[in-house]
């Protein structure tokens, strides 16, 4: 965490920056917020929020997705993982790191929290109530044709909604719409496998998935709403790219091709220097 960062924090929170983390042993980030790209003040970001118990069977985990634009691709910016945060010890996290990558009137991130369960239940509570957190996501109906919005806050995972999640998350990290920056969840994606009679994908027996279930949840949040109204943000960028892309090759063709205007050349030298520029 660099000191850039640090001095967003509020004072009493208990941050601080860390040396190179190579210094310390394969558990240095439990508990530790991991920081690679700073807040930008044009930025728009999302917290994927994935709560355990804080007795290690699980990971409390959140994930920040910095949401791409026509210049740029979603790319994860932080990472914070715990064996011992609980769900109203997460709370208080979730609140100060939403507020840190804050967007809008409101200075405050989009969370989405995966609430199947009690602890995700208690987290949304306490960052409703206790944090008086507000930018939170809202639950759809993605298979009906009217009434998308419902009163229910956070992600639901069900064996109708978690193949859907996969599948999204599958498509942008194959299609490069989606930067991974953290060696933890690249770990945890290497580890993840599909069970096809389950139609779903999950850790390996003894592995956690726990940091790939809040990216997917994030990913998922920061375009829910474009895809719904059908807007398709990573192929207009592609396009866009292409279209650059195009006209950098054909300017440099044509600084390529002779201008004989003014030029002291005969008819057959002329045509002696379009052979040699189009057939070498």
């Amino acid at each position: 965490m660099n000191n850039s960062f640090l001095d967003r924090v509020p004072v009493g929170w208990g941050f601080k920056g860390l040396p190179d983390p190579g210094e310390y042993d394969l558990n240095y980030w439990n508990g530790r917020l991991l920081v690679f790209e700073d807040p930008e003040p044009t930025a728009e970001y999302v917290l994927g929020v994935d709560p355990a118990g804080g007795k290690g069977a699980d990971r409390s985990v959140i994930e920040v997705v910095r949401v791409g634009d026509n210049q740029r691709p979603d790319a994860q910016v932080a990472e914070f993982a715990s064996d011992f945060h609980g769900p109203h010890d997460l709370a208080p996290v979730v609140a100060l790191v939403g507020r840190l990558y804050g967007d809008g009137a409101e200075g405050e991130a989009m969370v989405i929290v995966e609430c199947n369960g009690e602890f995700g239940d208690s987290c949304l509570f306490d960052l409703r109530s206790r944090m008086a957190y507000g930018h939170l996501f809202v639950w759809k109906i993605y298979d009906k044709t009217k009434n998308l919005q419902t009163s229910r806050l956070g992600w639901w995972t069900t064996p109708s909604t978690r193949p859907k999640l996969i599948a999204r998350g599958h498509h942008a990290l194959v299609n490069d719409d989606l930067t991974i920056h953290s060696e933890f969840l690249l770990d945890e994606l290497e580890d993840f496998q599909g069970d096809l009679y389950m139609s779903k994908a999950q850790a390996m027996s003894g592995r956690h998935d726990d940091r790939v279930m809040a990216m997917l949840m994030a990913y998922w949040a920061a375009h829910d709403n474009e895809w719904l109204a059908g807007i398709d943000t990573s192929a207009e960028r592609k396009r866009l790219q292409a279209a650059g892309k195009l006209e950098e090759a054909e300017k440099a063709v044509a600084s390529r091709k002779p201008t004989w205007q003014n030029t002291a050349v005969s008819y057959q030298e002329m045509m002696d220097k379009w052979d040699e520029e189009a057939f070498h």
